[in-house]
């Protein structure tokens, strides 16, 4: 199977000479009117947002309105309408709206091909009102690796102007080879602690892996840090906007979920697995507690999961996403559904790993202590860890083969427990026959 990756690079340009500033200042503002007069017009006539229909409706009448602009300039327009009404339609309908429009005001020059700009590596020409305007790149090693490693550039183009420079959007594409052996798995629960993984080989259970990321903990620490950082300030003030911005919450989230999903990639390529996730929905999460933690884990998991399946996508992986409603709840040996009220308190394990040990306090013998929690539900005489639980359930959804584990039994099931950061198996969760053995350890 053949499988178009994309990359997106952001660069920065040279700083532009007064005239092609003032040129491609026009074009913003002729693009930020166009823009919001379709997005009124698209609304108010109940439009669809296909391209082929904004093309019907606004082509000609902007054309015509406009002659000195690019014919590009004016299809950029429409996509972004198009592109803004139905992100806003969607949004609507959860109620997360205020307003009866949205507004264009961040405006990015969008040109779809590349009949109007061209690229040479070192640089992109741009056709304008005034003519073609030639904006320098400043390189990166990212930029260079794409340009020199058999990517092509695709065709969309996006500029923004930011004082006297610009920032380009370069999108780049190559066509992978994604083997994929038939029987293969690899099924995925998303909590917001932990990624846990379902490995099947051959239809058959081969072992149970579960990633801790910390996720949760790291936005509940920024939450209480940022709430320490403004009482009784104001978010308007510029020494409280300079300590806000040195917080690097979403730095260390999208690096937690980078290398997870790196691990991952490289498992299933190995074993030329496909991967299964679940795919997050609102409505099979409105049953979470209504207190502001039960609020806090709901974003979590919902951004965990988007984001994490965003960077599953584009790697050169089969992925599919299937409903995960229930998959925590219900047995998957027996298909009976779990006494989710008889949920015991969390089991902390505190492991002493030397994998974990680097630097000087590997050298000097120290210790370094990584906490693991483990949440088990009773099902018959033992307790089950739930986070093993759901990714076993998402595999059954994708193919009845695998609900007979052949030699796997509730009392048998073990999960090892893995650092993302590094890689390395730090501990191993099991059933536990006594709810004595889930006093804290």
């Amino acid at each position: 199977m053949l499988k178009t990756l994309k990359r997106t690079v952001r660069l920065e340009s040279d700083f532009l000479n007064e005239w092609k500033y003032h040129v491609l200042r026009e074009v913003e503002e002729y693009q930020r009117l166009i823009v919001n007069e379709m997005i009124g017009v698209i609304l108010s006539e109940g439009l669809p947002t296909t391209r082929k229909k904004l093309h019907e409706r606004f082509y000609n009448h902007y054309k015509e309105k406009y002659p000195f602009l690019p014919s590009r300039v004016i299809e950029g327009a429409y996509i972004i309408a198009g592109r803004i009404v139905k992100s806003f339609r969607e949004r609507r309908k959860r109620g997360l709206t205020r307003k009866d429009k949205p507004e264009y005001k961040k405006v990015v020059i969008t040109i779809p091909n590349m009949v109007n700009w061209r690229f040479n590596r070192v640089s992109v020409n741009v056709l304008t009102h005034k003519g073609w305007i030639e904006i320098s790149l400043k390189s990166t090693k990212q930029f260079t690796r794409y340009v020199y490693e058999s990517w092509r550039v695709s065709q969309e183009l996006k500029l923004r102007l930011v004082g006297r420079k610009v920032l380009v959007w370069l999108t780049f594409e190559k066509e992978v080879e994604v083997e994929t052996k038939d029987g293969n798995y690899i099924s995925i629960d998303v909590n917001e602690n932990n990624f846990t993984l379902a490995v099947f080989e051959d239809f058959k259970l081969k072992e149970l892996r579960r990633y801790e990321t910390g996720l949760g903990r790291i936005v509940v620490n920024y939450s209480i840090r940022r709430e320490e950082i403004t009482k009784g300030h104001s978010t308007k003030d510029e020494l409280i906007k300079k300590k806000l911005r040195k917080l690097r919450e979403r730095e260390r989230k999208i690096d937690v979920l980078r290398k997870t999903a790196k691990r991952i990639t490289e498992l299933a390529r190995d074993l030329k697995a496909k991967v299964i996730v679940g795919k997050f929905s609102s409505k099979a999460k409105e049953k979470m507690e209504g207190d502001k933690n039960g609020r806090l884990r709901h974003r979590i998991h919902q951004w965990s999961v988007v984001k994490f399946v965003e960077m599953l996508k584009t790697q050169p992986i089969d992925v599919e996403e299937v409903s995960e409603s229930y998959t925590s709840s219900t047995n998957p040996f027996d298909g009976k559904k779990l006494r989710k009220g008889k949920q015991e308190v969390e089991k902390v394990v505190k492991v002493f790993n030397p994998f974990l040990m680097t630097g000087t306090a590997h050298e000097g013998g120290g210790i370094r202590v990584f906490k693991v929690n483990a949440r088990y539900l009773e099902s018959g005489q033992v307790l089950l860890e739930r986070d093993s639980i759901a990714p076993l359930n998402i595999m059954k959804k994708v193919d009845g083969r695998v609900v007979v584990f052949p030699s796997t039994s509730p009392n048998d099931l073990r999960m090892t427990v893995y650092d993302p950061l590094r890689g390395v198996p730090v501990a191993e969760l099991k059933v536990i026959k006594s709810k004595e053995e889930l006093r804290p350890g």
